[in-house]
């Protein structure tokens, strides 16, 4: 759906565009603001499985680029990728409670303006967590971890692929309960907006639990709804484009 009225805008301003060529060509325009985003979470975070090592980075910066007019800035202590600005906070093999043991710092040091948030397969992963049924309540203190660090920063949280194999039943369970948490987030004033998770076919993983191209430009369509609803409600001012 998110393509489909991307490519409908695309045909209005292409039409704009060639209405203005009659009075000659006119000059590129740079985004009229930016917003610093730190993505945050494990090694889907980090694009995994994409050819680029991009993920879903680069996908959803042009989508905030060409749809929002404002542009990202990408921040954090890891890089990865082919994409100019690469910087994000994704760590390879993480579960919810690393990334809770690290992002005080993180979030002091790169002072973001949105975070956002996909984390938690490796925790409904029993390979790799003994206590799977507990990784939305680990959800709960890593949000409140970082509303309390950082209160005027905005979540945007996407929900876990719900058709990871062999987790789907603990998938929507968990994407259930991060849904309402983010309720319970906004009635008591705080920035949380949740995505639900994207729904993957075949070609769209590289593997058990990794997206390829095609699953992460899947993620960056559903990053965008929010990420776009929170700058336009006003929870994220953004600054002038040159002081990004």
């Amino acid at each position: 759906m998110v393509r489909l009225l991307l490519t409908g805008l695309a045909a209005v301003l292409t039409a704009a565009g060639a209405t203005q060529g009659l009075a000659g060509p006119v000059a590129a325009q740079p985004p009229p603001c930016a917003v610093r985003v730190m993505p945050l979470g494990d090694s889907i975070t980090v694009g995994q499985g994409s050819v680029s090592g991009n993920g879903y980075r680069a996908d959803l910066r042009d989508l905030m680029t060409d749809q929002a007019h404002c542009a990202v800035r990408f921040v954090g202590d890891q890089s990865s990728g082919t994409m100019t600005n690469p910087e994000h906070e994704g760590h390879g093999y993480y579960m919810i409670d690393d990334v809770r043991h690290g992002v005080d710092g993180w979030l002091a040091s790169e002072k973001p303006d949105v975070v956002l948030l996909y984390i938690g397969t490796n925790d409904l992963d029993w390979r790799a967590d003994p206590d799977p049924d507990h990784a939305a309540d680990r959800l709960t203190a890593l949000v409140d971890r970082i509303l309390t660090d950082a209160p005027d920063t905005t979540v945007v949280m996407e929900g876990l692929v719900t058709t990871t194999g062999g987790l789907q039943d603990r998938v929507r369970q968990y994407n259930d309960r991060a849904g309402r948490l983010a309720l319970a987030e906004q009635a008591a004033g705080k920035h949380f907006l949740f995505a639900a998770g994207a729904v993957f076919g075949p070609a769209d993983f590289t593997d058990r639990l990794h997206p390829s191209d095609s699953g992460y430009q899947k993620m960056a369509d559903a990053f965008f709804p929010p990420l776009y609803q929170a700058l336009t409600s006003g929870w994220v001012p953004p600054a002038p484009a040159a002081g990004a």
